[in-house]
C-alpha cells in the first residue's frame, strides 16, 4: 500500500526512485528512448513496491482494454466451463484477458451484464444468447461493440455467430438409433429459449419420419419439466413407464443422471436402453463415464468464436461471419441394437 493507505501509484514509485511520474510511466511502458538500466531499475522498484498498472486509465488513453467479456448462462454447466477454458487460452495467446459474466440461469440479467461489459470498456463480447435477445443485440450495435453470438441463433438478427449444426446433430442421433433397430424413444428436451433445442428436435423428427417411426412412438418430455427434474435431482421420475428402448437427451449433463438412474434400477445401458446425447463432455474429461454424444467434428465453437471476435475487433466493419460447424457422433458404447425382447 502507498503512504496514504491506498493502492501503490506511479507517484509512489517516482518518490522512491527520484524520477518524475512521466519518466516512471515511460519506463513501465518500456520506452526505448530511456536507458535500459533506468528502465530496469524503475521496473524492479515498482515490482518491489507492489505497483499494479491501472488498466482502466491505460484503456482510456489507448482506446483498448485488451479485455474480452464472455456472457454465459450457467457456470455449473460443464459444457460452458470447458468452453471458457478454451476461450481463455485462445485469448491469452492473442494478448487479451477474459472477463466472465454469468446470468446464473436468469435471462433477465442479460441486459444488465451487457451494460456492465460496455461500461468496463471491454474490447469485445462473446455472448451466449437466448431467443429473445434483440434488445441486447441493439445495445451492442448502438455502442459499436464487437460481439459474437455463440452456440445459438436469434431469429431476424444478422450478426457474427458460431454454432454447431444442431439440426443435423438431432438427425444423426435419430438416424444412429433407428439404424440400430430402435422404434420407441424417450426424448429429454432442453428449454425452448435455446435455438439448439429447436434445431435438434427438428433434426430428430426428420430422422423419425425418414425411418417411418410414428409420432406416438416418441415420448417427448418438455424442457421446463426436464430441467426442473434435473435441478431437483429427480430425472428418475421422467424415465417411467419404461415404454422405450432409446433415450435422446438434449445435453450430456441431463443424460448422465438418466443413465445412473437406469443402472441403479437394474436396467443396463446400452443392453436394455441406448442413450445418445449432445456436447461430448467425455471427450474433454475422460474422468467421466463414456457416453455416446454429438458435437463438433473439427474445430469447436469456443476456438472459432474467439477467432471471429478478434477479426471483428480488428475491423468493426468487415463482412458478417456465420460459422455453422459440422458435427459427428462420438460413439462411446452407450448405444446398442434394440434388445429382441423389447
Amino acid at each position: 500500500m502507498g503512504n496514504n493507505g491506498n493502492r501503490i501509484t506511479l507517484k509512489d514509485v517516482a518518490n522512491e526512485c527520484g524520477y518524475t511520474v512521466n519518466t516512471i510511466s515511460r519506463a513501465m511502458r518500456n520506452d526505448p528512448h530511456l536507458p535500459e538500466s533506468t528502465r530496469q531499475m524503475i521496473q524492479e522498484t515498482a515490482a518491489r513496491l507492489g505497483y499494479i498498472p491501472n488498466k482502466m486509465a491505460s484503456s482510456l488513453r489507448s482506446g483498448k482494454s485488451h479485455v474480452v467479456a464472455v456472457i454465459v448462462n450457467d457456470l455449473h454447466n460443464q459444457h460452458f466451463c470447458q468452453m471458457l477454458g478454451k476461450m481463455d487460452a485462445e485469448l491469452q495467446s492473442a494478448g487479451y484477458s477474459l472477463l466472465i459474466l454469468c446470468m446464473q440461469l436468469n435471462e433477465n440479467l442479460a441486459q444488465q451484464l451487457i451494460n456492465t461489459a460496455i461500461s468496463l470498456s471491454v474490447d469485445g463480447i462473446l455472448y451466449f444468447p437466448h431467443m429473445q435477445s434483440e434488445k441486447q443485440i441493439e445495445t451492442m450495435v448502438n455502442h459499436r461493440m464487437p460481439f459474437v453470438l455463440l452456440d445459438r441463433w436469434i431469429e431476424n438478427v444478422t450478426a457474427d455467430s458460431v454454432r454447431c449444426d444442431d439440426e443435423n446433430g438431432g438427425y444423426l442421433a435419430g438416424k444412429h438409433l433407428a439404424e440400430l433397430g430402435h422404434r420407441k424413444y424417450l426424448y429429454l428436451s432442453g428449454l425452448n429459449l435455446s435455438s439448439s433445442q429447436i434445431d435438434r428436435l427438428i433434426g430428430f423428427k426428420r430422422a423419425m419420419k425418414e425411418y417411418n417411426i410414428p409420432d406416438e412412438n416418441v415420448r417427448i418430455i418438455p424442457g421446463e419439466t426436464a430441467e426442473d427434474a434435473l435441478s431437483r435431482g429427480r430425472i428418475v421420475d421422467l424415465l417411467y413407464p419404461l415404454d422405450y428402448t432409446a433415450i435422446v437427451s438434449f445435453r450430456d449433463e441431463m443424460a448422465y443422471p438418466a443413465v445412473n438412474a437406469l443402472r441403479s434400477s437394474g436396467i443396463s445401458v446400452p443392453e436394455d436402453v441406448s442413450v445418445v446425447s449432445f456436447d461430448n463432455l467425455y471427450g474433454s474429461n475422460p474422468n467421466l463415464l463414456p457416453l455416446t454424444s454429438i458435437y463438433a467434428s473439427e474445430s469447436d465453437v469456443a476456438s472459432e468464436g474467439v477467432k471471429v471476435l478478434l477479426k471483428r475487433i480488428e475491423d468493426l466493419y468487415c463482412p458478417v461471419q456465420t460459422k455453422i460447424l459440422p458435427v459427428c457422433i462420438y460413439n462411446e458404447n452407450a448405444t446398442a441394437a434394440e434388445a429382441k425382447n423389447k
